[in-house]
């Protein structure tokens, strides 16, 4: 869902508590997707689907209770915290083809961008890799993503929303975070409540979830090492791409990926329900 409000996670509570439902509805979206890029990036779209979906649940259920907006944040932290610690920390490897990867293997991806922009892969590769130890700069690992980002979405038309020319430099650590490479836990956690202060940087993470969780396993030396890429067949028809909930202000349809929480807020106030739904292509759209 397109997201244009500028307010505050801690303005958007203050108002829901006030009575706003619109400022509800919102807060508790940014919730969803904040979830949803946390739990694709940790264990990958299927793994992290039950997690998100029972972190989201838990949130609707207990956001009530929590009084002062300074404690949210923290409070809706340690809910995805706790649900994905009973599923490991990080999967270390996978190839998925889905929707994020055009339906593509991101392995067959990843090995045909390599060829183009070898230094480019090359230093993604040593930064992602599970288990290696090299200390390497996150700046020019960050360029690099983006640089290969634009080359598959020019070249191997996969969906890429967000690959600046310029990159936010406070974004920096974000291949430390998508590799597991952050120097503290404490870290890590700051890092991912600081994501919510910014969709964007959660739709540059769940998009390139796949990317990063096969770069975690390693690429093969060749193309001709790769597996056989998987029928472009989309998952679900044009016509499910787009699901109006009737929630919004603007009665406007909403486009979420599969996983993703779409999030509706009843009551004014008094009760906040997350409904998850199994959605279209496209993230935050």
């Amino acid at each position: 869902m397109a997201e244009t409000d500028t307010r505050s996670i801690k303005v958007l509570f203050r108002e829901w508590r006030q009575g706003d439902a619109e400022a509800g509805q919102i807060m508790a979206q940014r919730f969803a997707d904040w979830y949803y890029a946390i739990a694709t990036s940790r264990l990958g779209e299927d793994t992290g689907r039950e997690p998100c979906e029972t972190a989201c649940r838990k949130f609707g259920e207990g956001v009530a209770s929590v009084s002062e907006s300074r404690a949210l944040v923290a409070w809706a932290h340690k809910i995805i915290q706790e649900e994905l610690s009973d599923k490991g920390d990080r999967v270390t490897d996978g190839d998925d083809a889905n929707a994020y990867t055009g339906n593509q293997r991101p392995k067959t991806l990843l090995a045909r961008a390599r060829q183009a922009l070898p230094s480019e892969v090359g230093l993604l590769e040593r930064c992602y890799r599970h288990g290696t130890e090299e200390n390497i700069e996150p700046l020019p690992v960050l360029k690099a993503r983006y640089k290969v980002k634009q080359w598959l979405r020019d070249n191997q038309g996969v969906p890429f929303d967000v690959a600046p020319d310029e990159p936010v430099l406070d974004r920096a650590p974000m291949p430390l975070y998508e590799s597991g490479r952050m120097a503290t836990p404490a870290e890590e956690v700051n890092f991912e409540q600081w994501m919510i202060s910014d969709l964007d940087l959660c739709k540059d993470i769940a998009e390139f979830a796949h990317f990063a969780i096969a770069l975690r396993g390693g690429l093969p030396e060749s193309l001709s090492e790769t597996p056989a890429p998987v029928p472009n067949v989309p998952r679900f028809d044009d016509d499910d791409h787009q699901l109006d909930t009737g929630t919004s202000s603007t009665g406007t349809a909403a486009k979420v990926a599969g996983g993703m929480g779409l999030v509706a807020i009843l009551g004014g106030g008094a009760l906040l329900v997350v409904v998850l739904l199994i959605a279209a292509y496209f993230l935050f759209m």
